[in-house]
């Protein structure tokens, strides 16, 4: 199989199916069928896993893992790690904001770097809906901060579109403990230490309405996570087991309770 996209949803009933029937056409156009689409439900309690099954059944390349409990957008993205088939792995927002084609780029990447990330912040970016000014603010505000604190050259850490080769993928699943708003920062400073090549590319990308962001708790819980991660990040690698065997394909549709890959904590970035 040559690509997988996995898509973290977290009550995406309304947004979801338009979502995936652009992201299913443009992959199906480039790959024919040697992809999938993986929905990872992250503890929804609307219909998002209902919407996503009836996609699923309408077409084999979607599938649908439901995590009852909520593990965070980075959690969902880790699963769909241990679970993707895919030479390249993608993993993109369930609003859509990413453009189709923007993600096909990242993966032309993949052929000379480990990891490739997608930036609205770059001379060759297309906004076409640019977010609420706060919003922008606490973005550009918390980029200046994590390369002041890490060192690391990267324009747009939390750009929801980034692709991957597949042993790269599931090793990090294996290592990035952050799970929530600081998980792609975790992500790439992980896949830095690890060794992985990481370049940053523009996309085309628009905001879409229905964000939710809670300014107040949400700084709080990055400033507490970015002290953790700059503690972690001046301990040494431990040495990693080798890297499990692919499951088998699941049917179209899997519950689990909880994600159950935890990652080793003391590892990560």
């Amino acid at each position: 199989m040559r690509a997988s996209l996995i898509i973290p949803a977290y009550n995406e009933e309304e947004r979801l199916p338009g979502t995936l029937a652009v992201y299913e056409g443009a992959m199906r156009r480039r790959f024919g069928d040697e992809f999938e689409i993986i929905v990872v439900a992250n503890g929804c309690v609307d219909n998002t896993v209902g919407v996503a099954t009836e996609a699923a059944t309408a077409s084999k390349q979607i599938r649908v893992i439901d995590i009852k409990e909520p593990v965070g957008k980075g959690g969902a993205v880790l699963e769909g790690f241990r679970q993707a088939y895919g030479e390249s792995v993608l993993f993109a927002d369930a609003d859509g904001a990413t453009a189709p084609e923007s993600l096909l780029d990242l993966v032309d990447r993949l052929d000379h770097y480990d990891v490739v990330i997608g930036s609205r912040r770059m001379s060759g970016s297309i906004i076409n809906q640019r977010q609420p000014r706060l919003r922008r603010m606490f973005g550009w505000s918390f980029a200046r901060t994590a390369r002041f604190l890490f060192g690391i050259p990267f324009k747009d850490t939390q750009c929801g579109a980034k692709g991957f080769r597949r042993d790269a993928a599931r090793r990090l699943a294996q290592v990035v403990s952050e799970t929530r708003w600081t998980f792609d920062l975790d992500l790439l400073l992980s896949a830095i230490k690890l060794g992985f090549s990481v370049y940053e590319h523009p996309v085309v990308w628009a905001d879409c309405a229905g964000s939710r962001l809670r300014y107040g708790s949400t700084a709080s819980e990055v400033l507490r996570a970015l002290w953790v991660m700059k503690a972690r990040q001046l301990k040494p690698l431990v040495e990693l087991p080798e890297l499990p065997e692919l499951p088998e394909l699941p049917a179209v549709t899997m519950s689990l309770e909880a994600s159950p890959g935890a990652p080793q904590k003391e590892v990560a970035a």
